[in-house]
């Protein structure tokens, strides 16, 4: 058995990603534990998948499919109560920043909140040829919703102002989108390229790695099986699932989960 392991060693990877990335992500899931609702993380927030079961309805519009997906994703995200709204792209005007005057971020709590039916709508909008995607478009608003909340919550992410927009998706998979996330982090163009629709797909600000990486963290945090978070991911991202468990493993013997994020 143990030379069965040293071949398996020898096979696959040790790293899905650097361990200044590895580092980096732990600490940004450490981060939003402590700042964005851990009773909604470990008890209630749901590993979105793109199916039927999470995104159901029957929609006959552009903007109909786009609002579907949007009013889905801001559930899972924990977020109904805030005062988003979704407006036709050529509706959408610049706004500015709306202060929530958030108290706490008890993200499913509406008393989380100060007069909150005062509150100007936080507007937001979509890319009408992402609706052709809908993978992209959900992770895409969950990318929104979660950069709304780190700047209500004006707390830094680890490595600062530098790292908001990096540091926004890895919240976006804490909340329960990182299947969507990985899914859409990269679109490879084939080989036809009238098939490639660039304005459709998602721009990613973490690598795809990274965000797999970020997705079995999740996973392992939650206490989600590997068949379960494999079920509706790219094939060809199932075997850096495998090498992330395996890097997420190593690094947790001498840093365990529970003391990390106060597990009881």
């Amino acid at each position: 058995m143990q030379s069965v392991n040293k071949v398996l060693d020898f096979v696959w990877p040790q790293q899905l990603v650097s361990e200044q990335s590895a580092q980096w992500i732990f600490e940004c899931f450490a981060w939003a534990v402590r700042n964005f609702d851990r009773q909604e993380f470990f008890d209630r927030s749901k590993l979105v998948q793109p199916s039927n079961q999470f995104f159901p309805g029957n929609v006959s519009s552009v903007h109909g499919k786009a609002e579907n997906i949007f009013n889905h994703s801001l559930r899972y995200a924990g977020l109904s109560h805030w005062p988003f709204q979704l407006v036709e792209p050529a509706d959408l005007s610049q706004q500015a920043v709306v202060d929530l005057q958030l108290q706490s971020f008890n993200r499913n709590s509406v008393s989380a909140m100060v007069n909150i039916d005062a509150v100007q709508p936080i507007s937001v909008s979509y890319n009408p040829q992402q609706t052709l995607k809908p993978e992209d478009l959900s992770a895409n608003f969950a990318h929104l919703f979660s950069q709304h909340l780190l700047l209500q919550s004006r707390q830094l992410p680890p490595g600062g102002e530098t790292h908001l927009l990096e540091a926004s998706e890895v919240l976006a998979v804490f909340m329960g989108f990182g299947v969507l996330m990985a899914n859409s982090a990269y679109t490879f163009r084939g080989g036809c390229g009238s098939c490639f629709n660039p304005a459709a797909n998602r721009k990613a600000n973490l690598t795809e790695a990274e965000v797999v990486f970020a997705l079995a963290l999740f996973a392992e945090l939650k206490g989600i099986p590997k068949p379960l978070a494999c079920k509706h991911l790219k094939k060809h991202l199932r075997s850096s699932y495998t090498i992330a468990l395996r890097q997420i493993a190593k690094l947790t013997k001498t840093w365990p989960l529970q003391q990390q994020f106060m597990i009881n």
